[in-house]
């Protein structure tokens, strides 16, 4: 036997009270399987508002310091905005490159420019090249022009004029009436000095090798045992050697006849007096030996 009993009066419902019940708790459950599958989605536009919000927040940051000279901390700043900046991905490229450009970092701003020119628009091939396209071209070229000034400083021309040429081969569609604008044109002409400055001094090493060359071959000349003339003097003077012998014998008095010298000189007076004082003892000595017919042959020399 049941023990259920029967609600009070007055709370039986009517048909229509059922039926607006049971739609309710449908549009309950419909709500409830809608809020569950829009979740992924309201979730992914949140994330995406935050993407936005937070890449205006960096480029901001980033340009407040290149703005104040923290060159670097702006770049590192805008390289952040390389995974956020989806609508115009060159951007990041472009201001990372330049804010390392101006920390004097030339090189380290060729690879961020070089992307960046990779990404930009770029206009048709009949039509000339475009103002954004012009912007990093320029940029990029400014790198290249201050490597050309590097090897130029380290008396390098030769690697110096091959920066420049390339510096101006970058902005070659953008002068002269391009997209690139008064900044284009100035570099362009300041380049094309550069270029001029590293000729010259290319020139100049190539003078002082070849000065260099010429001196070294002089000094190495006699050295490299080159014919001299042996009749040659001492003094440089090229003469007969054997006159030369003769007058220096003669003037020294080593060679030539003793006779003929002792004729020529002056003898001393009182030698030859004693000389002929002998003959003359000589020849009276003679003179009586043979009137004697002997002697013992000695005399007195004075």
């Amino acid at each position: 036997m049941s023990t259920q009993t029967l609600p009070p009066p007055g709370e039986f419902k009517t048909t229509e009270e059922i039926r607006d019940a049971r739609f309710a708790e449908t549009l309950r459950r419909r709500r409830r399987l809608l809020l569950w599958w829009s979740a992924p989605v309201v979730l992914l536009a949140f994330l995406v508002a935050l993407k936005f919000l937070s890449a205006v927040l960096i480029n901001t940051a980033g340009i407040s310091a290149y703005h104040n000279e923290n060159h670097n901390t702006a770049a590192t700043r805008f390289g952040h905005l390389e995974f956020f900046n989806v609508v115009e991905p060159w951007k990041p490229y472009f201001n990372a490159g330049t804010a390392v450009y101006a920390a004097g970092d030339f090189f380290g701003a060729t690879v961020p420019l070089g992307m960046a020119l990779d990404l930009v628009p770029k206009a048709p091939e009949e039509e000339p090249r475009g103002e954004l396209e012009c912007a990093v071209r320029t940029n990029y070229s400014l790198s290249l022009e201050g490597l050309g000034d590097e090897a130029l400083m380290a008396e390098d021309p030769g690697t110096a004029l091959d920066y420049y040429e390339q510096a101006q081969e970058m902005l070659a569609d953008c002068v002269d009436g391009g997209g690139g604008g008064e900044e284009a044109e100035e570099a362009d002409e300041r380049q094309q000095e550069s270029q001029e400055q590293a000729e010259e001094q290319q020139q100049q090493q190539q003078q002082d090798q070849q000065d260099g060359s010429q001196g070294e071959q002089e000094q190495e000349a006699p050295e490299g045992g080159a014919d001299e003339d042996p009749t040659e003097t001492d003094d440089g003077e090229n003469g007969d050697p054997t006159e030369t012998e003769t007058e220096t014998e003669t003037d020294n008095g080593d060679n030539g006849d003793p006779t003929e010298t002792e004729t020529e000189e002056p003898g001393d007076p009182r030698e030859e007096e004693l000389e002929e004082r002998n003959r003359q003892a000589q020849q009276d000595r003679e003179e009586q030996e043979q009137q004697e017919g002997g002697g013992d042959g000695s005399g007195q020399n004075w």
